[in-house]
């Protein structure tokens, strides 16, 4: 069964005209359906030499191995390049989080160190104990 744009391209190619279908066929490469383009070109001119679009057929397989390559080096390529800059956003991302949980850490820590000196000044804690505690916390930075 046919797709439609298959057969669409069909009925243009038999309402074009030879000089157009000759084009096609020497640029078969750029045409939509190429193996369209060349049976339409065997059915309207009936070559005698059946070897001159073997050989054309083998050319554009050539190509579109070729063709195939190349896309697939530059999608590999494509990825990688894709592939780190999503890691290297995330890499910020994690950071600029662990920068503001440090300061939110930071923040706590402060005000357990204020706490811990109005204890002290309000002679609720000696000095040693305060000292001890406040080593204890700054360990923790």
């Amino acid at each position: 069964m046919e797709k439609k744009s298959e057969h669409q391209f069909n009925q243009y190619l038999n309402s074009v005209t030879d000089d157009q279908l000759v084009q096609f066929y020497n640029d078969v490469e750029w045409t939509p359906f190429p193996v369209l383009v060349i049976k339409e070109y065997q059915r309207r001119f009936k070559p005698k030499n059946k070897n001159e679009i073997t050989k054309k057929l083998q050319k554009q397989t050539r190509l579109a191995k070729i063709k195939s390559k190349q896309l697939h080096s530059i999608a590999k390529k494509s990825s990688s390049i894709i592939s780190q800059s999503i890691s290297s956003k995330g890499k910020k991302i994690s950071k600029s989080i662990q920068d503001s949980t440090d300061n939110m850490s930071l923040k706590r820590t402060l005000a357990i160190l204020e706490k811990l000196a109005e204890l002290k000044e309000k002679k609720i804690i000696t000095n040693q104990e305060f000292q001890i505690k406040k080593k204890e916390i700054l360990k923790r930075i």
